[in-house]
Order: C-alpha cells, then structure tokens, then sequence
C-alpha cells in the first residue's frame, strides 16, 4: 500500500532502511570500481623487491564494450499500427506521424548528449559495470515552474533550454536506491553529497540559510530525494559520506579553538504529493530475479574477476615474475677463476670487446637462468581464464589471425557479441524507458516536443496506454555496416520488403523523407541527362554537318583538278557520307545492324569487327594494308 504519511523523519527511516539493504552491494561495486580503475596494491607478506604489477584485462574488457555498443547512435523505432489514423484506416498518415516523432524525440536525446557528450558511453558502461542503469529524466520548462515556486533563481534551467527541453543525468547506481515490485519500480532514493551552498542555490530554504548566515552549518551536507507513487520528500542531513541518519547526534564543527559540537538535524527541503502516474527515473536491472538480495540479483561484466579474485591472483603472480626479472636483470655473466681474478681484465673498446687473462686464470661464463617456467604458465592460464571471463580477445583489438579467411573472422566477431548481448539489452530497455518518460513529460506539461524541419510531437496525440516504441543500439564492429548493407539489399530484392521497411533496417529514423530526397535526386539527375544528351545530338548534328560540307569541298576540288587536267571526273559524293553506287574507296564496308556508342572506339565502344569479322577490309579482300595473304 502507498504510504501518504509527511512527517520527514518518517521517510529517513525509510532511506536508513534502504541504505542498510544494498550496503553488501554498495561493498561489491566498490571492488568492482577498484578492478575497472587498476587500484591495486601488493599485498602484506611480499617480499620486499616486489614491484606491483596490473593486468590491465579488466580495463580493456570494459573500454571494448563502450566502444562497441556505444559508438553508434541507437535507432528508434514506433510502430504506425498503434496510431488513431491507422485505425481510420489511413496507414500512410500513421506512418508519416511515427517518423516525425521518431525524429523529434531522437533529435531531443541528442541534444541532451551534447551537454556532455558521454551520455551514450555512461549507459553502456553503467550496464556493463554495475548490470544496471539509473537515470533522471528532468524536463527544464517544468523544472523552472517548480524552482520559481520555491522562490528560487531558474536562470541556470533557462540557460540550459538551449540543448533542448530534456535533461537526461546519468547516475552512478551506488548513489541510486530502488525498491521493486512484482509489477514495477516503486520508489527510488537518490543520495549524494554536497555542500550547504550548493543545496541553498537550488533549494532556497530559510532554516538552511539561516545556519550559513551564523556559520553554524556543517561542511558538507548529505542529500536525500526520496520519491514515490505518493510523496515526493528532499531533505539534507549533515555528513561526509553515506550513512545511517542518526537525528540529534553530534557533529563537530570548526579546528582547534574555535572547533564546537552542533546537533546534527534533518532539515527539510520539500515535502509534497506526487500527483504524476510516473516516476522521473529511468531504472532497469539485469541479472536475475530468482534473488532477493541486491548483491545476489546481480552479474556484472567483471562479476567472475572480484568473487574469484582471480584478478588479485593474476597481479600477485604478474608481480612476481616482473619482480624477478628486475631483480636479476643485473647478475654477472661470468666467473672469473684464478689465483688472483682481480688480474683478469676485460676491455670494451670495441665490438665484441677482449678478456686479458694472465696464465693459470679462467673466464667461465655462467648458465643463464630464464623466467620461472611455473610462475610464468600459472600467468598465462591466469590471463587466459580472466579473458574468457570478461570479453573475447577479438573485440578488444579487432584483429584479424595469421591467414585468416574473412568467413572466419567474421563468424568469431559474431560469437564474441554473444557474451555483451545480456548488457546490449539492457541498454535498450533504459533507452526505452528514457523516451517513453520524454512522451510523459509532454503529456503532463502540455508542451509538444519539437525538432527542426517543422517535427512535433503534440501532447493531445500521446496516449501513455498504447505508446509502442522500442529502441536497439547498433553493435560498431569492423563488418557490421557492410553485412548490415548487404542484408538489407538481399531482403529488398529477394524477400521484396519495402524500401521504407529496409532503410528502418539501416537506421534510418525517418525513411520517408529518405525516399522523397531520393525521388527529386532522380527527377534532377534525369532532367539533366536529357539536358546533356541535347547538348550532345547538337553537338554530333553540327559535326556530322560540317563533315558532308569539308567531303563536298574535297570532291569538287578533285572534279575541278580533273577538268583541268581532262581526265574522268571523280563520282559525286551523296550527302550521307556514301559514294554514287558503291562503297567509298579504301573505306571498309558497311556492317548492317551494327552501329551506335557500343561499336565505336572514340566512344569508349568495343570495334565493330569483333562483332563481324567476316565484313572486315582483309577478310574480303584476302589481303592485309601491307599486301600480306590472309589465312582463311
């Protein structure tokens, strides 16, 4: 049942309680932190020549799942089918509505990223870290009503309207927690630490202002933002870290002199119904249910390293033989035996250098001893079993083996996605949750959520009951856009799958506008092909002119010569290029049937005798230019 009590101190009993519950995990994810950060050191009995040494697996384990799941841009998708116009029967309208809003709502969340531009990375790498996402979803036009209610200055909210109406705030889940539901996410406490200055420029609260105006304020203040499906509760209490809240205890304040004791009180900061039928928090936990532990009900990507502590082992050995290695590095490599060694000299002045050793003396050179071999195949199956553990070695540095076929590489690279596929999941079902709360928040506020190119969502058009979105990240692996591409091509042509369906395929938030562009690059394209081939038969018209005048001047220049001469007159050329009854001299006959570009070389063509050899010049006169016979 809801709880609708409003004293405060009530709702630090309840933070006291969920503090309590998640401090094994709270345990575990500072270990996690430290594996992830290489915070090792060695460990007491090691002998003092030891030097620490780090694996660095963990690290790069962590860095490839980013990199891989969050190069991308995630593809929203909403189905038409939902919407009031295909009901009516008007698909195409349900459709155009589903890539404007998958528009508006993906040009929002990229606006928010660029307030600091690691919001994709943090959701994968909080998946991967913590096997769970936690954020706020902060809606600034609503955000400065509350703040300006409270008498507070919203400038700061204002400013930040300039990278889009959403705030989205990754946090870290060990400052996050959640109680749960066989239905759903009940209440969520959010703890952090901040100092009575920061709390009064946002809070504006007198009793804390009044404590900074007599310096009777603690240093440092925890803040406590508690909400439910009832209440909504932000109060701060004195301290450093995260603690139990024990009111009226005793802090000290001041040094030396000056340093006194204060009761340390909860001061209250806001304390009202929650009248939306949402939380503002975006939470999804992966791991297991079958649990009701919160550090049994988890399985972060680095689970195996801490619970076998097969990373500390990895680094005790590691250590060892670095160790070794360094504290033999200088050990003589000779004996120099004798009555008296210190006669035995040796000169380096040259390559190779030279020993002079005086009669009845001896230069020995002594064994020189490797690496332990155990400690350095323990290393090896350490190293080996912790990539197993953690991420497949292909992913890390997306390498290619020895002679690899591309098939090969290729069928690895899909495998090793399997074992990130539990955490790509949950990354899509916090984004889910995050754009399904922007569509609230729109709701709620009355305020549509717009994008440029005349995009909007209106808030009379979202109906929280029937809002059927889904999100996926798109893995960036070095075949994946190619086979992506080569799919998409494959179902389109063989499967017939229309082409706004395909470009969804690729990513494409809003394919119809894809196809319009696509439509006016053809209809500009083919206007100016046919400008061109115009521009060209003018072109070839006036040549193919200026030839039958240049043939005619020849001709008659030649009946002229021959007049003069009074020999025959040379056959009047025919305005086609052809000679009275027969073939022009010299000239290879016609080939019938074969003309245009493809035949002509000058065009780029194949030459019309590969097409008929037998109508060639050789071939009917039997003989080559050079009087050469021809074989038939």
């Amino acid at each position: 049942m809801p709880n609708y009590r409003t004293d405060v101190l009530y709702y630090a009993e309840l933070a006291n309680e969920l503090i309590e519950k998640y401090e094994s995990l709270r345990r575990d994810q500072i270990k996690l932190d430290d594996v992830s950060r290489l915070a090792w050191r060695l460990p007491p009995g090691m002998p003092a020549w030891a030097r620490p040494f780090r694996t660095t697996v963990p690290y790069d384990a962590i860095k490839a799942g980013v990199r891989v799941l969050s190069a991308l841009s995630e593809q929203v998708t909403i189905d038409p089918y939902a919407f009031e116009e295909n009901a009516l029967g008007d698909l195409t309208a349900a459709k155009k509505k589903a890539n404007y809003w998958e528009t508006a709502l993906k040009w929002q969340m990229d606006k928010a990223a660029q307030r600091r531009d690691i919001l994709r990375q943090d959701v994968t790498r909080s998946a991967l870290m913590y096997d769970e996402v936690v954020g706020q979803i902060v809606h600034l036009p609503t955000q400065i009503k509350t703040i300006q209610k409270l008498g507070g200055n919203p400038n700061r909210q204002k400013a930040a309207l300039r990278y889009g109406d959403y705030a989205v705030l990754i946090r870290n889940p060990q400052s996050v927690y959640t109680r749960w539901s066989d239905y759903m996410l009940e209440a969520v406490l959010y703890v952090t630490v901040r100092t009575p200055q920061q709390i009064m420029d946002f809070w504006n609260n007198p009793e804390l202002g009044r404590l900074i105006e007599d310096e009777e304020a603690s240093k440092k203040y925890i803040l406590f933002d508690y909400v439910d499906y009832s209440r909504r509760v932000v109060f701060c209490y004195p301290g450093e870290y995260v603690s139990k809240i024990i009111p009226g205890s005793i802090y000290k304040q001041g040094i030396g002199d000056a340093e006194r004791e204060l009761p340390a009180e909860v001061i209250e900061l806001l304390n009202e119904e929650w009248k939306l039928d949402f939380l503002p928090w975006a939470s999804v936990v992966g791991g297991t249910a079958l649990f009701s532990r919160p550090e049994e009900a988890r399985f972060p990507l680095l689970y195996g390293l801490v619970k076998s502590d097969s990373w500390n082992n990895t680094n005790i050995i590691g250590s060892l033989v670095l160790s070794e290695a360094i504290a033999e590095a200088a050990r003589p490599d000779v004996a120099r035996m004798g009555v008296m060694p210190d006669a035995v000299t040796a000169e380096y002045g040259e390559v190779g250098g030279t020993w002079d050793v005086p009669a009845g003396h001896e230069v020995k050179d002594m064994a020189q001893r490797g690496l332990d071999p155990a400690l350095r195949e323990a290393y090896d199956r350490q190293v080996g079993d912790m990539s197993r553990t953690t991420i497949p070695q292909v992913l890390v540095t997306a390498e290619m083996g020895p002679e690899e076929p591309f098939a090969g590489f290729n069928l690895r690279l899909q495998q090793a996605m399997a074992s990130l596929l539990p955490y790509k999941i949950l990354a899509d079902r916090w984004f889910e949750e995050a754009y399904r709360l922007m569509l609230y928040w729109a709701k709620e506020s009355g305020k549509p959520i717009e994008a440029p190119g005349g995009e909007r969502i209106e808030p009379t058009d979202i109906d929280k009951d029937r809002i059927y979105l889904s999100v996926s990240l798109q893995e960036d692996v070095p075949i994946d856009k190619q086979q992506r591409m080569a799919t998409a091509i494959q179902a389109s042509r063989e499967l017939k799958i229309p082409t706004r369906d395909i470009l969804e395929m690729l990513g494409e938030t809003d394919p119809d506008r894809k196809i319009k562009e696509w439509m006016q690059e053809q209809l500009t394209m083919s206007y100016l092909g046919g400008v061109v081939q115009q521009i060209q038969t003018d072109a070839s018209g006036a040549l193919q002119q200026a030839a039958v005048q240049m043939a005619q001047q020849i001709v008659q220049q030649a009946m002229q010569q021959g007049g003069q001469q009074g020999g025959p007159q040379a056959p009047m050329m025919q305005p086609g290029g052809g000679g009275g009854e027969g073939p022009t001299p010299f000239g290879p006959p016609g080939i019938e049937g074969i003309e245009g570009g493809s035949v002509n070389p000058a065009e780029g063509g194949a030459p019309p005798a590969g097409f008929a050899p037998g109508a060639t010049r050789e071939f009917q006169t039997g003989q080559t230019r050079t009087g050469e016979q021809v074989l038939a």
